[in-house]
């Protein structure tokens, strides 16, 4: 009985060695060529494996999607909220945030340059996902520094500003360094709250009768 149950979880730690190594494949792959223009019999070359093999753990393009972009989020940067949310003030906490959407922009670009969110739903619906992650975050900041208040255009304003497709035109199209992007990206998001920046009004002593 020992036996059974070793070699099960043997070929269990097995099958789920041989997925992970399906998935990295389409990962490269997708990254190399997008997502259209990847096919099942490439992924199988790419990961050693027979074209059944890859049918058998990944029945639909879906299920492959699931994996792939699961595999890619688990190493990318983790975004330090409590870092962000801990600063002391709203233009040190732009600071933290667009160096740290740089990281993952970085990241992602291999993937996110094809803009294929366009053209297949389940990245379309990761996508939105993903903004309104952001915006939550910036929702939370701008409470934290400006106080209370509805402020659905600024939120808008800050979520397109961190964007990959705004930064990926700074650095690629205009080809601006990575140090310059940043200081044009911190620049937009304070300029976005306006001249106040949520800094309390300086006291000014009053003088005594």
């Amino acid at each position: 009985m020992k036996t059974r149950s070793y070699n099960i979880e043997t070929r269990r730690k097995q099958q789920a060695v041989l997925k992970e190594s399906i998935v990295a494949a389409t990962a490269e792959l997708h990254a190399a060529k997008g997502v259209i223009a990847t096919s099942y019999p490439d992924i199988a070359k790419r990961a050693g494996v027979t074209l059944p093999t890859v049918h058998s753990h990944f029945p639909t393009q879906h299920e492959l999607l699931e994996g792939c972009t699961s595999h890619i989020i688990a190493k990318a940067p983790v975004l330090p909220v409590e870092k962000i949310m801990a600063s002391s003030d709203l233009p040190a906490a732009a600071k933290l945030l667009v160096a740290a959407m740089e990281q993952q922009h970085l990241h992602f670009e291999p993937w996110l340059v094809w803009r294929e969110d366009r053209l297949i739903p389940f990245l379309a619906e990761l996508a939105v996902a993903v903004r309104k992650s952001h915006a939550s975050l910036v929702a939370k900041l701008l409470a934290q520094h400006l106080g209370p208040g509805e402020r659905r255009e600024m939120v808008a304003g800050w979520e397109t500003i961190l964007s990959f497709d705004f930064w990926h035109r700074l650095v690629r199209g205009h080809k601006l360094s990575r140090h310059a992007a940043r200081r044009v990206l911190i620049q937009y998001l304070l300029a976005a709250v306006g001249p106040t920046l949520a800094s309390p009004p300086i006291q000014v002593p009053r003088r005594k009768p």
